[in-house]
């Protein structure tokens, strides 16, 4: 028997893919407060309705690009740590780096949508759904759960300071720390 595919849902869920990359792509140019139904309909070249249909309010649609940002980035990192003889810390590390040097203005984005959730309660949640999958990651560098959420804590300290320009990212501060961690 043939599964039948409903083209309309899969429609939907290119759409809504294409706006919550619209939405990043806004964040990382004009910041949050640039971000509106309407700049995310023309970055994304939809009409507004397109917009407001996926997400009627703001706030859903900076929570779904939360949510997908996250999931994004767990997914690249899972897949860094999964591949054939690669170490997890030295995967993590590259990932670090990568965020920080390749794609840096997306990083940016995302930790100002995360950061949003201290003002914006809709957020609190996605912004704690992001530290899950982070910290099982975590547990590849340590059995204790504490310590696996602490080096999720000292990660994003790590990348905070080295996106404000305070610390630059450095390869043997984050060995030390996966060292003091075990």
């Amino acid at each position: 028997m043939a599964v039948r595919v409903d083209g309309r849902r899969v429609r939907g869920r290119l759409r809504r893919t294409e706006l919550l990359t619209a939405a990043l792509a806004v964040i990382e140019r004009d910041g949050v407060a640039g971000v509106s139904h309407r700049a995310v309909a023309a970055e994304a070249g939809v009409s507004l309705a397109s917009t407001t249909y996926h997400f009627a309010t703001l706030d859903d649609l900076l929570v779904a690009a939360l949510t997908w940002a996250a999931e994004d980035l767990t997914a690249e990192l899972q897949e860094r740590v999964n591949e054939l003889g690669a170490r997890p810390a030295d995967e993590l590390a590259r990932l670090i780096e990568h965020c920080l040097v390749y794609r840096r203005g997306r990083t940016l984005a995302e930790y100002e949508l995360y950061l949003l959730a201290a003002r914006r309660p809709a957020l609190r949640e996605a912004a704690a759904a992001w530290l899950e999958p982070l910290t099982e990651i975590a547990r590849n560098f340590t059995t204790d759960p504490h310590k696996a959420s602490l080096l999720v804590a000292a990660l994003d300290g790590i990348l905070l300071q080295s996106l404000i320009g305070a610390r630059p990212y450095n390869h043997a501060d984050f060995s030390a720390l996966l060292t003091h961690l075990r």
